[in-house]
């Protein structure tokens, strides 16, 4: 991919009215280990406009790609992240796919995330999750690695908290709240003080307070819209297909978070996106 795709990733999330987005989970884990650089290069080489990917501190505070607290489903170790030293892990080897104990062991290794950056440069976004407590770090690792305008930064915070982390850097990040029943309450708020580009909506079941009329109403065509299409307790029931992502994308989501980057992306240029070929809009 090249920078000028990767400029039309970045003016289209800026514009929530333009195409939806294509979100792909962990990475392509379906070919190579979750939360790995091959993974993630995988999904640059499909044109995929972004990946999330989970951050974790090591003991010894280094920032690497891990979804588990352990290291025991997705390589040939144990113990905690937080109790390992990065030489400890790096000697680890990942497991394929969503790893576990009769996964194939392969030769690579667990990612720091200053890696995953450098290989995103200017190629496509990373939604980073699993690091708000760690944001001061992965802030750093932005701005050394030039990729600020590439990683997303989520939390369900106190927007009060949020506001003080956005408000404190000399160049704003990215950032995308997440609503649920339990904070729904706090959604004027987040939209006032916070100002985030994008909201992450879950919702167990369908009717939900975080999308009913009122408050999705809010939202539509002024904001990035996430849904996560890879569990049906986090998004009505619908699921991770095309009658689930039809659902979706009539309902108003704008960002699809999926286990089938590929699939969606394909489903969203052949029609199944009425805005795909519609222009981002000039906001200069």
């Amino acid at each position: 991919m090249t920078s000028l795709q990767f400029n039309e990733i970045y003016a289209a999330f800026n514009d929530p009215e333009a195409r939806t987005l294509t979100v792909s989970h962990r990475g392509d884990w379906r070919r190579y280990p979750e939360n790995s650089l091959a993974a993630v290069q995988s999904c640059i080489d499909m044109g995929i406009d972004m990946v999330e990917i989970d951050v974790r501190k090591t003991k010894d505070g280094h920032l690497i790609l891990m979804h588990d607290k352990t290291v025991d489903r997705m390589t040939d170790g144990t113990g905690k992240v937080s109790d390992l030293t990065l030489e400890q892990i790096r000697s680890l080897f990942l497991k394929d796919g969503k790893g576990g104990e009769t996964a194939r062991i392969t030769g690579m290794k667990v990612a720091l995330l200053e890696e995953v950056m450098r290989l995103a440069k200017g190629s496509i976004m990373i939604n980073l999750d699993k690091c708000w407590d760690a944001r001061e770090e992965v802030y750093e690792v932005l701005v050394r690695t030039g990729t600020l305008t590439q990683g997303l930064f989520k939390s369900s915070a106190d927007y009060a908290e949020v506001e003080q982390f956005l408000k404190g850097k000399p160049t704003r990040p990215e950032y995308m709240h997440v609503v649920e029943e339990g904070n729904i309450g706090q959604l004027p708020n987040v939209l006032q003080m916070v100002r985030p580009k994008a909201l992450e909506l879950v919702f167990p079941a369908d009717p939900s307070p975080v999308i009913s009329a009122p408050n999705f109403g809010l939202l539509i065509g002024r904001y990035r819209i996430w849904v996560n299409s890879i569990q049906k307790k986090l998004c009505g029931g619908y699921t991770d297909t095309p009658s689930g992502w039809e659902w979706m994308i009539h309902y108003g989501f704008n960002m699809i978070q999926t286990d089938c980057p590929l699939e969606l992306k394909q489903y969203l240029e052949n029609g199944g996106d009425p805005q795909f070929n519609r222009g981002v809009k000039n906001h200069a």
